[in-house]
């Protein structure tokens, strides 16, 4: 049997259990939900970089490149210090954009907790541009480490591109919570915040908003997410760094958004 979202239903061999609701007014549409618009080919393939995988490569790369120049550069003092510090900070890159189960999803968490800007995309990118700098700093060196300066140049570009996705998302965001907000201001908006969220969780697992229900809400928008941007967004409305969009945080990070007018995630 497929359940229909208004909760009626009908089966070829049963009769129909509840009589279809009346077809909705035209203005209560287009205020509830806008439909999304279909993505060209472009678009498409722009929402299914990877970005996430593309940056855990780039700290794969940064420790093993670093590892290489221990081994076939001879370095002095300072040169040896940096590349510890480069080593530790391809491994924290490796953490935070691991592929999600159930060990990295601690470890990520447990980092975006203590790190905050790590659990913000730009947080990311302004670090990415950091470690680039470290990098790059081998050209002034007499013994320079190429292997090093590789992964830098690498790590310009997830640098370049996080900074891109951050914007997108903080866009779409800024339009989903106008959707949901409405015209209201206040108390008013405060409640169909909490509506909203009842909603969402009422059909999330275990009664929580994921993944799933952000897509689904973007949708109900008339935005479609790219994987880089629904994790933008779920990792700005999880302020406590649950795993999860709690309530309060849910009606808190869109209020925030609201007032503040955030540029990017």
């Amino acid at each position: 049997n497929s359940n229909m979202d208004d909760g009626w239903y009908t089966t070829n061999d049963e009769e129909q259990l509840r009589p279809p609701p009346p077809p909705p007014q035209a203005s209560a549409s287009a205020s509830q939900t806008q439909s999304a618009q279909e993505p060209s080919y472009c678009e498409r393939a722009f929402n299914f970089f990877p970005i996430r995988t593309f940056c855990f490569i780039g700290g794969v790369a940064l420790v093993a490149l670093s590892v290489m120049d221990f081994m076939f550069n001879h370095d002095d003092l300072l040169q040896w210090v940096l590349r510890v510090y480069r080593l530790c900070f391809g491994i924290a890159i490796m953490v935070v954009e691991a592929p999600i189960w159930k060990l990295t999803r601690s470890l990520q968490l447990g980092t975006f907790f203590w790190c905050r800007f790590m659990s913000r995309m730009w947080g990311r990118a302004w670090f990415y541009f950091f470690v680039t700098v470290l990098c790059l700093a081998e050209f002034n060196r007499e013994n320079v480490g190429t292997f090093t300066v590789i992964a830098g140049f690498y790590l310009l570009f997830a640098a370049l591109f996080s900074f891109l996705f951050s914007k997108l998302a903080a866009s779409k965001l800024t339009r989903i919570c106008a959707f949901v907000a409405g015209e209201t201001d206040g108390d008013a908006m405060n409640e169909r915040m909490s509506v909203k969220y009842d909603e969402l969780a009422a059909n999330g697992y275990l009664g929580k908003v994921g993944s799933v229900e952000i897509v689904k809400l973007a949708k109900q928008a008339g935005r479609l997410l790219s994987n880089a941007e629904r994790h933008a967004i779920q990792a700005f409305l999880d302020e406590s760094c649950n795993g999860y969009v709690s309530k309060k945080d849910f009606s808190k990070q869109l209020l925030r958004l609201k007032m503040q007018n955030l540029r990017f995630l």
